[in-house]
């Protein structure tokens, strides 16, 4: 993906990956994606679609995805409702070994210190409510909306949550 903002974090002297974080730069929900953009979704499905040839499916639904992406928009288009965009933290994982140790704490930080810069705002995605709610509000995010994902009965929820630019640890 090269229209991410990507931050690795490696064990000092070792090429070991201990955390990674994806951002999505600011686009409006309403704004079509630039030709970059375009392009570079397009190489990714093309990749994948390659990479599931040569090694198989993977466990890879779909219907699913399509469903997910779906519901996202639904929900991004009600909740995104601020003319500049929002940082959108995409991916999010430290390795169980190395959690509370700072390292998510920084790879978050790295933008949204950014975002207060430019006074923006962020949007992200939570698989799970506890404990993940609480430990994005430690960064300023707030509950916006549940999504769910609903195939034929097997639902997933999604938690998603938005933080004002400069805006403080929540206490809820």
């Amino acid at each position: 993906m090269r229209n991410g903002i990507f931050h690795v974090a490696k064990a000092e002297g070792s090429n070991e990956v201990l955390g990674v974080a994806c951002w999505l730069p600011p686009r409006r929900a309403d704004q079509p994606p630039s030709w970059r953009d375009w392009v570079e979704d397009w190489r990714l499905w093309l990749s994948q679609v390659g990479m599931n040839l040569y090694y198989g499916r993977g466990g890879l639904n779909v219907k699913r995805y399509y469903i997910w992406k779906e519901t996202q928009a639904k929900a991004q288009s009600s909740v995104w409702t601020d003319p500049q965009g929002y940082y959108f933290l995409n991916i999010m994982v430290v390795h169980p070994k190395a959690q509370h140790r700072g390292i998510g704490r920084l790879m978050m930080k790295a933008v949204t210190d950014q975002a207060d810069i430019e006074g923006r705002k962020c949007y992200l995605e939570s698989s799970r409510d506890v404990p993940n709610m609480h430990i994005y509000g430690r960064f300023g995010f707030q509950f916006a909306k549940e999504l769910e994902c609903d195939d034929n009965g097997t639902a997933i929820k999604l938690f998603a949550m938005i933080r004002e630019p400069n805006a403080g640890p929540q206490t809820k």
